[in-house]
């Protein structure tokens, strides 16, 4: 009678498993026929008035972890990827209505490469833009922030964070303790540099802090270049610290100190647009994404954090 039970209730927990895949997959379908009736995906979705000849500003919101790829979406909030920025940078350019740019940025940074192609292909953009922040703009945020024309922030908004940090799971302890053994087959010296199931050699060590270190000195250059200010003093400010808004302004990390809608009326000024500036723009992520760019696979990744590049620079 037990057995019979036991086996009821597998049954049951089996039935439940089921019933709640097919419940995602009735979900997901709804999302993406909602997702195309709104013409969601990060396809651009305009606003305000769009008659003809209307001078407008393009308005692009990077809120979120800076990423590779969107992977990072459902289990880490919203991610911010070079295709999405890029996309909306080149559709603002080439709209002869969009006379410039406002970038409303919210973000503490993320992966090293991605902001570094953000920030050069920011670079190209001919039209004036502006940086508005929200709450805070560091490290790779910041790094993108610099090649804009201006960056307006809040009093308490967080600036800065000029540094670069990479960080290495070992697991060989826990591993050890649930069983798991690692076997590496590998061909080059330092295939397996960064493996979780054990630690770093000094060697794997030194080459990577000066891997961190080349990034690091990359950053600083860019900022200086872009800033217009001394390399040797950006080196004293790039400790990593997070400055407020009116620290930022003194060390001319920032051009002013204001709102959302004084990052407007600057756009509107440089642009040469009077009165009252039309916005339009895009969305930058929705809940669609979030079930079509995920998959288990990704999910089981991060749970166990094993990363493809675990030893990848970020700006955080």
């Amino acid at each position: 009678m037990a057995t019979q039970n036991k086996k009821m209730s597998a049954g049951r927990i089996v039935g439940f498993v089921f019933l709640g895949l097919f419940v995602l997959c009735i979900f997901s379908s709804a999302s993406f026929v909602g997702g195309l009736a709104l013409g969601g995906f990060g396809k651009a979705i305009t606003g305000g008035s769009m008659a003809s000849g209307t001078d407008s500003i393009y308005l692009i919101r990077m809120e979120g972890v800076i990423s590779g790829s969107q992977s990072s979406g459902l289990l880490g909030g919203t991610s911010i990827t070079p295709e999405s920025i890029i996309e909306q940078l080149i559709s603002a350019e080439k709209n002869p209505r969009v006379k410039a740019i406002i970038i409303r940025v919210n973000s503490g940074g993320g992966s090293a490469a991605a902001s570094q192609e953000i920030f050069e292909e920011l670079k190209k953009i001919k039209k004036p833009v502006v940086v508005s922040v929200g709450d805070i703009c560091a490290s790779g945020a910041y790094y993108i922030s610099c090649a804009a024309d201006k960056i307006v922030a809040n009093r308490s908004s967080s600036i800065g964070s000029i540094g670069v940090i990479m960080q290495i799971t070992n697991l060989e302890e826990l591993y050890k303790k649930l069983g798991i053994t690692y076997t590496t087959i590998k061909a080059g010296k330092y295939k397996d540099a960064g493996s979780s199931d054990r630690p770093l050699t000094a060697e794997e060590q030194a080459l990577l802090q000066e891997q961190t270190f080349k990034v690091y000195d990359q950053f600083i250059n860019d900022v200086a270049q872009s800033r217009n200010i001394p390399v040797e003093k950006v080196k004293e400010i790039a400790t990593g610290w997070v400055y407020l808004g009116t620290e930022a302004l003194d060390l001319g990390l920032i051009d002013k100190i204001g709102t959302y809608k004084d990052a407007e009326m600057i756009a509107a000024e440089l642009a040469g647009i009077k009165g009252e500036p039309n916005i339009i723009g895009a969305t930058q992520f929705n809940i669609w994404d979030m079930f079509l760019n995920y998959s288990l696979n990704q999910v089981a990744k991060r749970i166990m954090g094993l990363n493809e590049n675990p030893a990848s620079a970020i700006f955080k």
